[in-house]
């Protein structure tokens, strides 16, 4: 009788976390406070593009902390064939992996297991006395960096490490990292996440720590020490501190196969002479075919890239941007406290001029953006008293996915298509449609 009623109330347990989990409430954007018809432009914005063949597909979700206020969607996972897209269909976030490793960052430091300050030569120390090739050229004479990377230099891409070319590489040290594969989780073969760290060492950096912003590896590095620190794959210590919390039940670093048919695949914009070569029964001329990338999606990774491995929909990421615009608690699950949520969100490029931004994102783009601990700040500047306030905050993906979330107004913006490179980042017009929609 013992075990038949420890059974009962091990099943009661269940159902009440079942019942207790979050889901978003749906809304009419009415109820909601916003313009429907002003929303509906979003839709009219990509369905130009999908209909002209550019992007397999799209789904787009307006959210406030608690609800789906507006949801656009049309395609399929594949070019023609496959199932219909919606908000649960699984995308490569890519990049916007970063924000969610910087938040489990932002966790232990919460709990005292780190400091943005510490050191990287801490945890590896293979770091401690680092080359510098000026601006990633061999060319020039290396130098001794004048500073040793810390957690606030790679938490903010102001350590001084690059990228691969195909990403945003500088210089002959890029070059090199692709010659040597340098941090390919998913490449075939590839060794641990800390040896490839280790490995990453040998490799002298192209800035001086903290002297310039430069987009590269320094998420992935993070992760290594996430896995250092707690014991546990990177992998497995995000489903424990935040996806389970939040009811992200489709957020991975590897595809469930059973998932495999809901995910999208993934393409890129074909050139004129394969453009000859699409062949596909469909009223929409096609643009775009295959993209080499497509392979991620039935690999077994050997290590967690916290640069840009994870696997999610819109309806999941919008649950953990939820939790950031609620101060680091959702439907009564606290991520972060409120002091490491101002934390997180708080400027870690303030010495940083429009230059250091520039090369990565355009002359607009560069005029107005600042970097937290994971997440790019839009500022805006008050012309009167020449102060700075934040707008909101936002990434991308390589695959043509991006996000945005308004602290102040609590609206969340989550879109995905499958295009690599990506060409599409309309993160700014969309979150200025959903401004307008909500203005009174």
């Amino acid at each position: 009788m013992k075990a038949k009623f420890c059974g009962f109330v091990g099943l009661l347990t269940m159902l009440s976390a079942s019942a207790m989990a979050f889901e978003f409430k749906a809304s009419s954007p009415e109820t909601s406070g916003f313009d429907g018809e002003k929303l509906n432009e979003i839709k009219v914005k990509f369905d130009e593009l999908y209909l002209d063949g550019r992007i397999p597909n799209y789904a787009v979700g307006v959210y406030t902390p608690d609800s789906l206020v507006y949801s656009a969607v049309n395609g399929q996972v594949g070019v023609g064939s496959g199932q219909a897209v919606d908000l649960d269909t699984v995308y490569w976030l890519a990049s916007m992996t970063k924000p969610i490793v910087s938040t489990a960052i932002m966790r232990l430091i919460e709990e005292g297991k780190l400091s943005l300050d510490d050191k990287l030569s801490k945890f590896f120390p293979e770091f401690e006395d680092m080359l510098v090739a000026p601006g990633g050229s061999y060319d020039t004479t290396l130098e001794s960096a004048k500073t040793q990377i810390t957690l606030r230099h790679l938490i903010s891409h102001t350590s001084g490490l690059t990228y691969w070319t195909t990403v945003t590489g500088v210089g002959d040290v890029a070059e090199q990292y692709d010659e040597l594969g340098v941090m390919q989780c998913n490449a075939e073969g590839r060794q641990t996440l800390d040896e490839e760290v280790r490995f990453l060492a040998q490799l002298p950096l192209i800035a001086h720590p903290g002297e310039s912003w430069n987009y590269s590896l320094s998420t992935d590095v993070l992760g290594a020490i996430i896995e250092q620190i707690t014991g546990k794959r990177l992998g497995v210590y995000l489903n424990e501190i935040i996806f389970q919390p939040l009811n992200m039940q489709d957020t991975f670093f590897e595809i469930p196969k059973d998932r495999l048919a809901s995910t999208s695949e993934i393409y890129t914009t074909a050139t004129a002479a394969q453009l000859a070569t699409i062949d596909v029964d469909s009223d929409i001329d096609w643009k775009i075919i295959p993209s080499p990338y497509n392979g991620i999606r039935n690999r077994v990774p050997n290590c967690d890239s916290g640069g840009g491995g994870l696997f999610a929909s819109v309806n999941d990421f919008a649950k953990y941007l939820a939790m950031i615009a609620n101060g680091g608690e959702l439907n009564g699950v606290r991520i972060l406290s409120e002091d490491s949520m101002a934390l997180h969100l708080q400027d870690q490029t303030t010495k940083m001029l429009p230059e250091a931004f520039r090369r990565g994102f355009g002359d607009d783009a560069s005029s107005y953006m600042k970097f937290a601990a994971g997440f790019g700040r839009k500022m805006v500047v008050n012309e009167e008293d020449d102060s700075e306030s934040v707008d909101y905050f936002f990434w991308g993906g390589a695959a043509n996915t991006f996000f945005w979330v308004d602290v102040e107004n609590g609206t969340i913006g989550v879109f995905a298509t499958q295009l690599a490179p990506s060409l599409y980042n309309f993160s700014n017009t969309i979150e200025e449609i959903v401004d307008q929609a909500q203005a009174k």
